[in-house]
């Protein structure tokens, strides 16, 4: 099974306002099975204290290159240890001393020393962003492989909305993960995939719906980017936040979905179908709100368009189902298969304990065409989602292995 679990994070923090934001990021790591080192400026320790970050889960902070008893080759060591360093926030002094070849203090020592992949996240006063110096700065480092995210546009600690502000530790920590993916199997290639629940208004205030929470599509979309593709996330209401590298397209209920599958998916080679769409929607729709009354009410309901088959030729060269159900689920999802003529599907039960509805985490069997069956046990979301774009990658190989025997 592949997983990101316990890969090695170097989280460099140095001196502004957006350093609280950083607690956040390590605990967002730390939660998800990542380990995780700290090397803080003196500036940084202005605004939050080391000891923050070991009470968050740090497995070390280093703050001083010169402290007594300390590590005299920790710089080379903790650079060999990480898989990846991540600078945030990043100042336009830290952004200068990386573009300059200065390490004179603990964290530019360790920037220099390190030789993988550095993801910086920007944080300063609009005026100081805009600054001739530190645009070629950052221009420079570009040049140079540094991946950057954000800054943007929020208000700022002068109390002014403007482009300056760090983004936030969520969309860090995804675009971190991204990089962690190290693969470029989907670069150049566009994926669509279908997330969260659709609403089906009754009257202006009221819908039938699911308790779909999107966090298995949104976690789809976010590793088909770390894998290199050009997603296109296609999603019903949902409170999560977009990975990045994704596009969103929002819509509401199925009609609205089915709308964007067909502008959408033409050109397209993947479509992964994770949203959990109503099976029906109300036969009529009533312009004013229905008042209540003493009496029993019946709502008539008419089956919502089987979105995959009214795709018809424009559906995508490979196509990945997903089916939930709550009994006989071998059967039912091997049915779904065949009936719909996919090529994979992804089967799970949300009534088991710890993967109920809105759980970070899933437990899923996938079926493919041909018999071929796989069970992955209890993961987060992310790392099934990994594995699900690494079975359509394995597909897509065996499929091009028939064709040219």
């Amino acid at each position: 099974m592949i997983s990101l679990k316990n890969k090695n994070i170097l989280l460099g923090v140095s001196g502004g306002v957006g350093a609280f934001k950083a607690c956040e990021l390590l605990r967002l790591f730390a939660k998800n099975d990542f380990n995780v080192r700290v090397v803080m400026t003196s500036s940084a320790r202005e605004f939050v204290t080391p000891l923050s970050f070991q009470s968050l889960g740090a497995d070390s902070v280093s703050i001083d290159m010169f402290k007594e008893k300390h590590d005299s080759l920790e710089h080379v060591n903790w650079a060999d240890w990480a898989d990846i360093m991540i600078i945030a926030p990043a100042t336009a002094n830290i952004i200068g001393k990386m573009a300059n070849g200065i390490a004179d203090d603990v964290l530019s020592t360790q920037i220099i020393a390190y030789d993988g992949p550095i993801l910086i996240a920007p944080a300063m006063n609009v005026k100081m962003w805009n600054n001739h110096a530190v645009q070629k700065n950052i221009k420079y480092l570009k040049t140079v492989g540094i991946n950057f995210i954000g800054p943007e546009t929020g208000q700022l600690a002068s109390l002014i909305t403007a482009a300056g502000r760090m983004v936030e530790p969520e969309v860090i920590f995804s675009c971190a993960r991204q990089l962690l993916i190290n693969r470029d199997n989907l670069k150049g290639k566009k994926v669509i995939v279908t997330a969260g629940p659709t609403i089906e208004a009754i009257d202006p205030v009221r819908y039938i719906s699911n308790h779909s929470s999107g966090k298995m599509g949104y976690a789809v979309a976010d590793a088909a980017a770390g894998f290199g593709a050009n997603v296109t996330l296609i999603s019903g209401p949902t409170s999560l936040t977009v990975p990045p590298n994704v596009n969103l397209i929002e819509v509401d209920n199925a009609d609205s979905m089915l709308q964007a599958l067909k502008k959408n998916c033409p050109r397209s080679e993947y479509l992964y179908m994770v949203a959990a769409v109503s099976d029906y929607k109300p036969a009529s729709y009533h312009k004013q709100k229905i008042k209540r009354s003493n009496k029993a009410m019946k709502l008539d309901l008419k089956p919502n368009p089987d979105l995959l088959k009214s795709l018809g030729n424009s559906r995508p060269k490979y196509v990945v189902g997903f089916a939930l159900e709550t009994e006989n689920l071998e059967a039912r999802a091997i049915e779904k298969l065949r009936n719909k003529k996919i090529d994979m599907i992804v089967a799970n039960n949300p009534t088991q304990d710890g993967v109920e509805f809105g759980s970070d985490f899933n437990k899923i069997t996938v079926f493919i065409k041909g018999g071929k069956r796989l069970e992955f046990e209890k993961a987060s979301k992310f790392n099934l989602a990994l594995n699900i774009i690494e079975a359509s990658l394995q597909l897509r190989k065996s499929s091009g292995q028939k064709r040219k025997k």
